[in-house]
This record gives structure tokens, C-alpha cells and sequence, in this order.
């Protein structure tokens, strides 16, 4: 039931809260204890009216619940063959090269395009937009394959997501950075503010900014911006 409202309604996962589950948990703990070591009437009626009642509203709002799990297979489900415009070539073993090797990354997007903010795993604050992004070196350009899912959509809506395959030749960039964002925003689940920090990968070229993803802070994106700004001096001198 949770994995079909999520494919159907997606911004169920960023509204939904825990409060109706633990209140129906909770009234039937206290039905069960009470009626175990109650020594009045009380203890045998009002455990027969609450402990049901408590199993009742566990049981409709677990099924209503969409679980962390369960937004994770839908996004690996809505990320197959992204990159397969690429990856699928015939003569991808001789158009890729394999020094510098390829790099995959994966973050939500914090910034204007997101709607909807939760907490998730480990308390870490998602939003409602996931990238995930392929880059690929070939002798004269960077390749980049990108998919932006939109999580809140259902999969048959328009804009659940977004294909992107751009090249940048070297010569054409000048810097490839990662730049930390920080903004405030409101959980959608609990109205609380939040400051959230994401990392973007800029690369600008001659003219102004070429590109502009968010990525996962590591050392893979590291070194590639370090080996893409190497290339770009070479191109220079």
C-alpha cells in the first residue's frame, strides 16, 4: 500500500509524520498493562475500548506509511539507464577514456527548485530532488549525463524527471570547482526551520558558468575537478 501511494503520491513521504502510529502503539501497550495489573472494573473496560482502537490506528497508518526504504527503490527504479545514451555505445570502450576513469555522483538539491524537506536516514535532511549525474572524459570533452527526479511526482506525471546530456570541450572551460551552499528552510512534516548545507560542482567557461550540479562531497568529485583543471592548464599553456 505505502509503495503505491509513493507512486502515485510522492509528497505523502515529506508530510506524513510518526504521531498517529505511536499514539496507536502506545494506547495498546497501556490496554494490555493495564488490563494485566488493573484491580478495578476500569481495568477490564476501558483496556476493551482503547486497546483495539489503538490497534485500529496503528494498523490504517503503517499502511498509509511510506518508508525510507521504500523511496529509495522507487529513486533506483526511476534512475535505470540514465546513463545508457552513453554507456550503451558500441564503441564506448574506445570514446571513454579509462584515465582519468569515470565518475557517478548522487545529492539532493537544496536550493529554489525544491519543495519539500524531511528528515531521513541518520536525521539527514532530503528534499524532493534527487540528481544523479555520470561524468565521462574523452579525449577532447567532458561528457555529463544527468537525471533530475522530482520524488513528489508520481511516475506517470509530467517532469518526474529529467534527462540531461551535455559535452564541454576542455579548451572551453577555465575553473571546475565545488561550492558550498548553505539556506534556511521548513520541514514540511513538522514546520520547523532548518539550516541546510549541499556542495555544487561549477564549472565556468570563458563566457560565464557552464554548469552547475549538485554532487556528492567526496574525494571522487575532488579529484576530478582537480584533474579537469589540470587539462585546462594544459589546454592554456
Amino acid at each position: 500500500m505505502s509503495k503505491r501511494s509513493l507512486k502515485k503520491d510522492g509528497a505523502r513521504y515529506y508530510r506524513q509524520t510518526d504521531l498517529w502510529r505511536l499514539l496507536g502503539a502506545g494506547m495498546m501497550i497501556v490496554g494490555v498493562v493495564w488490563f494485566y495489573f488493573g484491580f478495578s472494573m476500569a481495568s477490564y473496560y476501558v483496556p476493551c475500548v482503547i486497546t483495539p482502537v489503538g490497534l485500529a490506528l496503528f494498523l490504517i497508518f503503517s499502511s498509509r506509511h511510506i518508508s525510507d526504504n521504500d523511496v529509495e527503490e522507487e529513486k533506483q527504479h526511476r534512475l535505470l539507464n540514465y546513463d545508457s545514451s552513453v554507456t550503451g555505445r558500441v564503441d564506448y570502450s574506445r570514446f571513454v577514456l579509462k584515465q582519468p576513469a569515470d565518475v557517478e555522483t548522487e545529492a539532493y538539491h537544496m536550493g529554489d527548485k525544491a519543495t519539500y524537506f524531511k528528515r531521513g536516514k541518520n536525521s539527514a535532511i532530503v528534499s524532493d530532488i534527487f540528481v544523479k549525474t555520470h561524468f565521462f572524459f574523452t579525449k577532447d570533452t567532458l561528457l555529463v549525463c544527468s537525471r533530475e527526479l522530482s520524488l513528489a511526482a508520481s511516475r506517470e506525471e509530467e517532469g518526474a524527471w529529467t534527462d540531461t546530456e551535455t559535452s564541454f570541450f576542455y579548451e572551453e572551460m577555465m575553473l571546475v570547482q565545488l561550492c558550498e551552499q548553505s539556506t534556511q528552510i521548513t520541514l514540511t512534516n513538522t514546520k520547523k526551520p532548518a539550516t541546510v548545507k549541499w556542495v555544487e560542482l561549477v564549472i565556468t567557461g570563458k563566457e560565464g558558468e557552464l554548469l552547475r550540479l549538485p554532487v556528492k562531497n567526496d574525494m571522487d568529485m575532488s579529484d576530478m575537478c582537480d584533474q579537469l583543471n589540470r587539462k585546462i592548464k594544459q589546454m592554456q599553456a
